[in-house]
């Protein structure tokens, strides 16, 4: 089981901020979840020197954050590699989504994806619907589940974020008759229908179970449905408060039975969906390495 508890050890949260509203934004929403685990917040700044600016000195007192100023030339690739080289000492690492590398009617900027499925600890990039619209702060925390381990570590992870921030979670299955195949195919499952059908309540039935054990008392909803696992929490993110997934590790090829949490599921949210999405960290099992 995947250790996200509430303030196992205190780990950080770390923010990649500029002067932005965008990240100004994603440090808003990162110093609720900071205060609700009750660790400390660092706002971290890539600039071109080791000063820190007025602007980042306002923000971390209103905050109650610390700063921690690299020296460098600035941009998306240094952002990304200052936030990696702290990722294994931080609990959650935020970024936000708008900026410099976003593209027409991609909501993630490159620092964004390019940290989605690198980073060895949570990794959040928040948004709003819009530039100029702040992230939302109602709705439940909406998890993609499959069974697998990855989805699991998701499971853990939004339950947590939930019982953190004290929001419902809404767990959902997605199931097809049509999987993914190694290098990239696709094939028909041999079940018919109401035996997947059925298979996908068992999936979603466990998944209760779990966050029972895990977080009593927590406001749970589980849902089993057919489609497309993207379609379908692109939809749900609409009125959800954050969208949670588990994005597959890299190192190895799909294999049959990955279930719906695939990469391109993942890679999707962070670049479309219209609220804050949070992926679990990759890991990397004994096959893979």
């Amino acid at each position: 089981m995947a250790d996200f508890a509430k303030g196992a050890d205190g780990r950080p949260v770390v923010v990649g901020v500029d002067a932005t509203p965008s990240a100004q934004d994603a440090a808003t929403w990162a110093a609720e979840v900071a205060e609700a685990r009750g660790v400390p917040l660092r706002l971290l700044l890539v600039g071109p020197g080791a000063a820190v600016p007025g602007w980042l000195s306002a923000l971390a007192a209103t905050l109650g954050a610390q700063t921690d100023v690299v020296a460098g030339p600035g941009g998306p690739d240094a952002v990304a590699d200052a936030l990696l080289a702290r990722a294994g000492g931080a609990g959650l690492l935020v970024v936000g989504s708008y900026g410099k590398g976003s593209s027409s009617g991609l909501l993630a900027g490159t620092a964004a994806l390019r940290l989605a499925g690198a980073s060895p600890c949570p990794l959040a990039v928040v948004r709003g619907r819009t530039t100029d619209r702040t992230p939302p702060t109602a709705g439940p925390v909406v998890v993609g589940v499959d069974g697998t381990g990855s989805g699991d570590d998701a499971l853990d992870l939004a339950a947590d974020l939930a019982r953190d921030l004290g929001a419902p979670l809404l767990a959902v299955h997605v199931w097809s008759d049509v999987v993914a195949g190694a290098g990239g195919g696709a094939h028909r499952r041999r079940e018919d229908w109401s035996e997947l059908a059925a298979q996908g309540e068992a999936v979603a039935a466990e998944a209760r179970r779990r966050v029972g054990e895990r977080a009593p008392g927590l406001a749970v909803e589980t849902r089993s449905v057919e489609g497309t696992a993207l379609r379908t929490l692109l939809d749900l993110a609409e009125t959800a408060r954050m969208v949670v997934a588990a994005p597959r590790s890299a190192s190895r090829a799909p294999r049959p039975d990955d279930g719906v949490l695939l990469g391109s599921t993942s890679r999707g949210l962070v670049g479309f969906a219209p609220c804050p999405v949070v992926l679990a960290p990759v890991a990397v099992s004994a096959e893979a390495r």
